[in-house]
C-alpha cells in the first residue's frame, strides 16, 4: 500500500473496489480536507485505510461537502493503516 504514494484517490479507490460513496472525507479542521478513510477490499476482508492528501486551497468546502471530481484528482502523499493509527 505504501506504493499508493502518488497515485491519485480515484486510482485508489479503483485498486480498492471501492465506491467514492463509501470513502468518508476527514477534515481538519472542519472543512478543510486532509484525507480521505477508505475501505479497501483484500480478499474476504475489508481494511480501513486513511489517504493523507496535501491540502490545497481548494479542498477548502465551508459545508464540508467536496466533489467527486475534484477529490479523485488529488495525489495521495501518505497512507495510515490498522497497524499506525489509522481507522
Amino acid at each position: 500500500m505504501e506504493n499508493w504514494i502518488g497515485l491519485t484517490v480515484a486510482q485508489v479507490l479503483a485498486l480498492c473496489g471501492t465506491p467514492f460513496s463509501d470513502a468518508r472525507m476527514v477534515d481538519e479542521p472542519p472543512g478543510k480536507l486532509r484525507a480521505v478513510e477508505v475501505g479497501c477490499h483484500q480478499g474476504d476482508r475489508t481494511v480501513r485505510m486513511v489517504l493523507q492528501l496535501e491540502y490545497r486551497p481548494e479542498l477548502f468546502s465551508a459545508d464540508r461537502a467536496w466533489d467527486e471530481k475534484l477529490v479523485g484528482r488529488q495525489k495521495v502523499i501518505a497512507v495510515r493503516g490498522p497497524a499506525d493509527g489509522g481507522h
